[in-house]
């Protein structure tokens, strides 16, 4: 008696998540572009360091990511240095918005330049 009564409460909890997954709708999100850069310059003099980072999406975006890293690194001691970063991003939507998710895409982008004053004698 005790085994039906487990069998009938396992079977009514599978039904409860066979409808529960079954009327439920995917998760859409907005689109996000994210770009981190660093630019570390080891030296006696201070490197020029400049970045361009673009990014381009529609005026509503949902379910799509674009993503990079770039690391740039100087540890010479022969004169004047230039580090640049130029970045292009641009992402389209995925076709599938069911959700009617409304928002602009989340956009972030940081390049950190580090300048490190090295003796005359440094030699890495």
């Amino acid at each position: 008696m005790k085994h039906k009564d487990l069998y009938l409460g396992f079977l009514s909890f599978g039904m409860c998540l066979t409808v529960a997954t079954t009327a439920t709708k995917p998760a859409i999100a907005q689109c996000v572009i994210s770009h981190v850069g660093v630019q570390l310059n080891m030296s006696n003099t201070p490197a020029r360091q400049t970045s361009n980072v673009e990014m381009k999406s529609p005026k509503s975006c949902t379910g799509n990511t674009s993503s990079s890293t770039a690391v740039q690194v100087n540890t010479s001691n022969n004169g004047r240095v230039r580090q640049h970063q130029e970045v292009r991003h641009e992402i389209r939507n995925n076709g599938s918005n069911t959700n009617n998710v409304n928002g602009p895409t989340i956009k972030n982008s940081v390049v950190v330049p580090v300048n490190v004053r090295t003796p005359k004698n440094f030699h890495p």
